[in-house]
């Protein structure tokens, strides 16, 4: 299953890019719904507002305004990172943050 949503993941964010909007530069597991059916769905709303997120989600927000100013625009690169720290939090079952992120607890 996690399998085919990664597929299914990956699907949907090449159509946006091959059309040119690179809309999830910020992807992560808060932002995969799935239907009744199992299938995933991406969403674009604010579900990260959970206890303890806080301080991670503004350093998240402080890395992608550094890459957007940078290039002026939603790097393909940028995305591509995204869906990959995605995949690994799917594929390992766990959340792990990025390394280049400090979580303060």
């Amino acid at each position: 299953m996690r399998l085919s949503a990664v597929l299914h993941l990956a699907k949907a964010l090449e159509y946006c890019t091959r059309k040119g909007r690179a809309l999830y530069h910020d992807l992560n597991a808060y932002r995969v719904l799935f239907d009744e059916d199992g299938n995933p769905k991406l969403s674009s709303f604010g579900l990260m507002k959970t206890a303890g997120m806080e301080n991670l989600i503004g350093q998240m927000w402080l890395l992608l305004l550094q890459s957007f100013l940078r290039a002026g625009r939603v790097a393909t690169e940028s995305v591509i990172y995204s869906f990959g720290t995605l995949l690994l939090d799917l594929l390992s079952g766990k959340h792990i943050p990025p390394s280049h992120v400090s979580v303060h607890h």
